[in-house]
């Protein structure tokens, strides 16, 4: 009938009727308001289909950031942490949570009173069966310590000339005279690179089936309530390889092991599949053996994992950057790019920042809302610090005070150029250079020096004062860049490797 009527109408009548048809029906049949970017968006309209559209039509206006609402497993969720001792501290801590998730601290012999004693009475006190992976047998606080070195093939090891220092160092423990330390002639980080695989088959073979194994080094620093939170809205049955992205071979990916990576259990299934025999029985790390060559010719072990990964594995990093940051707390440049994300790990953070930030961490613990790096500003106080003697701030994002002022006069000159720089929150005075910098940071302190090879730095005669670092802060702007800065809601940043260190 309807066909019937719409052949008597005139051409013009019928290109007229049609228009108003679909400009009437268009915007109610074809765009759908979408929240998470706050704006209609095209495509078949849920209210005419009873169901949301497929996940393929969302992905060209997916936002940058998952909208997770996360809770903390902390019981109680923040505690007072003055005159109690490291038991009562974990009190708190849901060890729950570990029936799923398998933390694997990877370390060396050598650096065990240096930095593992620390992250013991610390970030890492509080989990039981942590697996800790060395290059040597032995007892440590009373935790064990394994050798995943010594699962390689036996004659890859008697025949490899990179590991005559591993040799020597069992021979000092079997006879007894192995001190703390590494004796001089020892180097324990060339023994790193051939920790990274083992350490993985040695994992799935004391703990199986877990639902992720988080890796990390003894000088990372872990957000535990974070990470349990990152780790809750994710699919272990599904290949996932989390970490900061660095580049790895042929193009891939690896994540970066100073602020560790995480495998969930598919991952491992995977890469471990033929280190055991039909019956179950273990067969040895086949997952090494397949990459011997690349152990012996590659720098570094993440860089190895990241293409193991990729090809035993069949999948590619998910990176998560910034919230695996490579950065110590100290270093942390904060800025857009540090800010509302939550914080998952950092690298190299010393031992005192490592207890000090743990206490602080479970003093001001929230239920709802994850530890952000806007919030890591309370703990460094970088409100408040307007001046460091003997202290360098500006190693990162530094540039230089243009030339054609007084900036390179004096420190006090040089703070003023920053003052008149929108872009620079603090400043560093040295040998009579001006660096400015656009992102808020506390630095290290640094010994007077001339760093320099330029000869006609070094043939200049620099007083004592000359030589000293001199750090400021424009604390004015820093504190009006916060407050223009608040964060409504974590950043909880989607899986990426454009977005990178």
């Amino acid at each position: 009938m309807l066909t019937a009527r719409l052949s008597g109408l005139r051409p013009l009548h019928f290109i007229v009727l049609c228009a108003v048809a679909l400009f009437v029906l268009i915007p109610w049949l074809t765009f759908e308001w979408h929240p998470e970017i706050g704006e209609h968006v095209l495509g078949a309209s849920s209210r005419l289909l009873g169901k949301k559209p497929p996940p393929e039509t969302k992905k060209p206006f997916e936002p940058e950031y998952y909208d997770w609402r996360t809770r903390s497993q902390f019981q109680p969720v923040r505690q007072n942490v003055n005159n109690k001792s490291v038991e009562e501290l974990c009190q708190s801590f849901p060890r729950h949570l570990l029936q799923d998730i398998q933390p694997v601290l990877k370390t060396g012999h050598g650096v065990l009173e240096t930095r593992v004693r620390t992250q013991l009475r610390s970030a890492s006190a509080c989990i039981d069966d942590l697996l800790i992976f060395s290059d040597i047998d032995e007892i440590f606080e009373d935790r064990e310590v394994i050798d995943v070195v010594g699962d390689l093939r036996k004659d890859y090891i008697q025949g490899n000339d990179q590991l005559p220092d591993y040799l020597a160092q069992k021979e000092l423990a079997d006879n007894g005279t192995l001190t703390e330390g590494n004796p001089a002639h020892i180097k324990g980080w060339a023994l790193d690179k051939f920790k990274f695989l083992p350490q993985i088959s040695r994992a799935w073979r004391m703990r199986p089936e877990k639902r992720w194994y988080v890796f990390f080094e003894a000088d990372t620093y872990i957000v535990w309530d974070n990470m349990f939170r990152l780790l809750a809205n994710y699919d272990p049955d599904v290949p996932l390889y989390f970490g900061s992205p660095s580049p790895s071979l042929a193009g891939t990916w690896m994540g970066n092991g100073g602020p560790g990576y995480v495998l969930s259990r598919e991952t491992v299934r995977r890469l471990v599949k033929d280190d055991f025999d039909e019956n179950g029985a273990y067969a040895g790390c086949k997952l090494c053996e397949r990459w011997e060559s690349e152990m012996m010719t590659n720098c570094c072990g993440d860089s190895i994992v990241g293409w193991a990964v990729h090809e035993d594995a069949a999948t590619n990093l998910s990176g998560l950057w910034p919230m695996f940051n490579p950065h110590p707390l100290h270093g942390v440049p904060f800025s857009k790019l540090y800010w509302c994300e939550p914080v998952i790990s950092m690298h190299k953070t010393t031992p005192e920042d490592t207890i000090g930030l743990w206490k602080w961490e479970e003093s001001r613990r929230e239920a709802f809302r994850p530890l952000l790096y806007a919030d890591m500003i309370q703990y460094l106080n970088l409100t408040d610090v307007e001046l460091r003697v003997d202290w360098d701030n500006a190693d990162w994002d530094g540039y230089p005070a243009p030339k054609d002022g007084d900036a390179y006069n004096s420190f006090e000159d040089c703070g003023e150029a920053c003052k008149d720089d929108k872009n620079c929150f603090q400043w560093n005075y040295h040998l009579k250079r001006c660096t400015l910098v656009k992102s808020i940071r506390l630095g290290s302190a640094r010994e007077a020096q001339v760093d320099s090879k330029k000869p006609e730095v070094l043939e200049k005669d620099w007083s004592h004062e000359d030589q000293r670092f001199m750090a400021g802060w424009d604390i004015e702007r820093i504190r009006e860049w916060i407050d223009h800065h608040q964060c409504d809601r974590p950043h909880w940043v989607r899986p990426s490797t454009e977005r990178i260190f």
